[in-house]
């Protein structure tokens, strides 16, 4: 007995202290401190890029090699604390920080033959390359900014204005490894932190008042630029110092990498008269093509031209609607605005929006930014309209100097385009479109109509539903209008979302799901197709909400589901909702290619 006692104590003491080790190593993991790690016996892999590049100085490149060996370790402390660390900033950490910085596996989508056999005369403007961050994972950092100086021929590189944009260093330590590493780079790169998070547009349009290369570039803090990028940017620059360029971005799921790599081909950005945007298919062949506006993660533009628009995003909260002013006051001042599918760009894209907002102004930032946008470039009659949906003009009040000094910029430059121009020659209504969903309706049933109450008290973010005597049309109110989307729409800007136990209607995101709406014209149904639920009405309530399409016999009729018909009211040429590209605008056809 007393042998099997003390084998008992024994089992019992190994027990406590493998528990005890495994507390003591799991909170080592879930507390990893990039500041606090020190290395043993880590061996270098064939991924990490250990070759000496032509910018780095003895220094740097010992520096980076360090640095590369501490996020390929710390790569494997994340892999256990997965739920810490693989969420941060939705990106899956562990895997990106196990990439090399630079890396010759990614697959080239430029058209073949068109990109693959043309070549571009050597050109000698400087260049002045901008990337700002805030709470960026260092390894995205370090990607984006050795892949663009790796692409970027030493005659034309000018500068890096590297900017921290406020970021968390009590949370994100390695990102204090940025300054001393680019510090000893043997290229000029000026390296600034704000205390605080002042906000994209901001830091942006900062560097570039800054900048004093020829050509400003500006691109997103977690991109891998592709080589022989910068020669097909330029060469638009040079023979038009008006030109505003964006190579197009290729994209790469980065959480779990199923998918692999997606080629964007290319697509024109457009907008409705709500800058809603509108992305519009293009032929692959390769050809540089205009748009109305670009994406804001990598463009360039003379600094000569942006100094005569003053720039973009003048007095804009946070991020948005910046790369849609860029292109209206492009377009407007007698600039054109390309995408160029031999340059390519590879985005990382998150699972959520990375980038936390610094706010100056508080206010909605999307609505404050658009309705700037529209208030600075359109007419007081199309602001209204914006307006009534986003109920922005109290907090635009606050920046009437700035609209007024946009209005003094379009005047001083003569810029005589309107955006009816724009509209007229750059956009038109998709062709594809069908008759119905071109067109808008009011919703009619039992002799009444579906109307939309705005709800002061969300910032007019959810909208309920109600069954109204029918009025005159208004179109912030009961106008309705089916897309190629899926989704309907009220004012072009707000989506029958079917994710509320009471349907609303919020702000479009054009991504499915809770948004997709079905009309059946043969029952008068509508319905969401990923619940099989129709729209409804409870027994005694007054707003709509989603039920059951069909009615086993004897089940209960405390939910009634309507059959709606839809009522024009009017078409295509009131609505500029869903527009497209011309191929070329005969008024401006040879200016393009």
């Amino acid at each position: 007995m007393r042998w099997i006692r003390k084998r008992t104590e024994t089992l019992r003491n190994l027990l406590l202290v493998s528990l005890l080790t495994i507390l003591l190593f799991t909170q080592f993991h879930y507390t990893f401190n990039w500041s606090q790690l020190t290395l043993h016996n880590v061996t270098p892999t064939e991924n990490r890029s250990d070759n000496r590049l032509y910018f780095e100085t003895e220094k740097s490149y010992k520096l980076r090699l360090q640095i590369q060996d501490k996020l390929l370790y710390g790569s494997h402390l994340k892999q256990i604390a997965e739920k810490q660390f693989n969420s941060r900033e939705g990106y899956n950490e562990s895997f990106l920080d196990a990439l090399p910085l630079l890396r010759n596996n990614i697959p080239d989508f430029r058209p073949a033959p068109y990109c693959t056999n043309r070549t571009y005369t050597t050109s000698n403007t400087s260049v002045s390359v901008i990337i700002n961050y805030h709470n960026e994972l260092l390894s995205l950092v370090l990607r984006s900014l050795y892949t663009v100086l790796a692409a970027i021929p030493p005659h034309n590189l000018h500068e890096v204005i590297l900017i921290d944009d406020g970021s968390d260093l009590a949370s994100y330590h390695e990102l204090r490894e940025v300054e001393p590493l680019v510090s000893e780079l043997d290229v000029d790169v000026k390296f600034y932190r704000w205390e605080d998070n002042k906000g994209l547009i901001y830091s942006r349009r900062w560097a570039a008042q800054h900048a004093t290369g020829r050509a400003v570039l500006v691109l997103d803090s977690h991109v891998e630029v592709r080589p022989g990028f910068l020669g097909p940017l330029l060469a638009l620059v040079d023979k038009n110092y008006k030109s505003v360029v964006a190579p197009v971005f290729d994209f790469w799921e980065t959480f779990d990498h199923r998918d692999g790599y997606i080629s964007y081909d290319g697509n024109a950005l457009g907008f409705d008269r709500y800058l809603n945007w509108i992305f519009v298919y293009n032929p692959k062949d390769g050809r540089n093509f205009p748009t109305p506006a670009i994406l804001g993660g990598a463009f360039l533009a003379s600094k000569k031209f942006l100094e005569e628009i003053d720039y973009f995003g003048r007095g804009m909260v946070g991020w948005g609607y910046e790369n849609i002013e860029l292109g209206l006051k492009t377009w407007m001042c007698g600039g054109i605005v390309h995408y160029v599918p031999c340059s390519r760009v590879l985005h990382h894209s998150a699972q959520r929006s990375p980038i936390s907002h610094g706010d100056r102004i508080k206010a909605s930032h999307p609505s404050f930014n658009g309705g700037l946008v529209i208030k600075s470039y359109f007419s007081e009659e199309h602001f209204k309209e914006f307006e009534m949906i986003t109920k922005v003009n109290s907090s635009l009040s606050v920046v009437a100097d700035i609209i007024a000094a946009n209005k003094e910029m379009l005047a001083r430059n003569q810029c005589m385009r309107d955006y009816g121009w724009v509209r007229r020659n750059l956009m038109r209504f998709l062709e594809s479109y069908d008759k119905e969903t071109s067109v808008a309706h009011v919703m009619e049933t039992q002799g009444k109509c579906v109307t939309v109450h705005l709800q002061e008290n969300t910032g007019g973010n959810q909208d309920d539903v109600f069954l109204e005597s029918c009025s005159t049309p208004k179109i912030a109110l009961n106008v309705m209008r089916l897309t190629i989307w899926g989704d309907l729409r009220i004012f072009d800007r707000r989506c029958l979302d079917w994710g509320y136990p009471a349907v609303k209607f919020a702000t479009c995101h054009m991504q499915g799901g809770n948004q997709i709406t079905r009309y059946d014209k043969a029952t008068g149904q509508i319905s969401n197709i990923s619940e099989d639920l129709c729209l409804g009405k409870a027994e005694g309530s007054s707003w709509f909400s989603k039920g059951p399409c069909e009615r086993d016999a004897g089940q209960s009729r405390e939910f009634t589901v309507f059959n709606f018909q839809f009522r024009t009211v009017f078409n295509r040429t009131m609505l500029v909702g869903g527009l497209a590209l011309f191929d070329t605008p005969p008024s401006v056809k040879g200016r393009f290619h």
